[in-house]
């Protein structure tokens, strides 16, 4: 690939809030109060999931986990969007008011559907997304 086609390209697009089926990075750890608490720099799933171990809980309600953003394959995506970071960071900005300043240190930001989508206002309500596993 030539520097221009890569100048043009955009980068591949990040689910922060991806199944461990589909997980590349290690994005954090869910607190005991429901809440992110986010790993920089990036580290590959691998290595959440390799210390899981079988407590009988879905992995994904202890780690939050990142993958590729599969777009059509996905439930919450609207043909355009990713329509659960719409959502989040509508219902986060109703319920929370304006978007804390200081965007916590996230590991994919840059690649990250949700931010590329919603800007900063997808941040503080993504440290509150628990996955669902079902």
């Amino acid at each position: 690939m030539t520097d221009a086609a890569r100048a043009v390209d955009p980068p591949e697009r990040m689910c922060p809030s991806t199944p461990a089926a589909n997980a590349t990075v290690f994005l954090g750890m869910i607190t005991p109060a429901g809440r992110v608490a986010y790993v920089t720099p990036a580290m590959p799933a691998e290595v959440a999931l390799a210390t899981a171990g079988d407590s009988g809980t879905p992995v994904e309600s202890r780690f939050r986990l990142a993958g590729p953003c599969v777009t059509t394959s996905c439930g919450f995506w609207t043909g355009e969007h990713c329509g659960l970071g719409a959502r989040m960071a509508a219902s986060y900005a109703e319920t929370a008011g304006p978007a804390e300043p200081e965007l916590p240190k996230c590991a994919i930001r840059r690649t990250c559907r949700w931010f590329a989508e919603q800007g900063p206002a997808a941040c503080p309500a993504c440290s509150h997304v628990v996955t669902d596993a079902r």
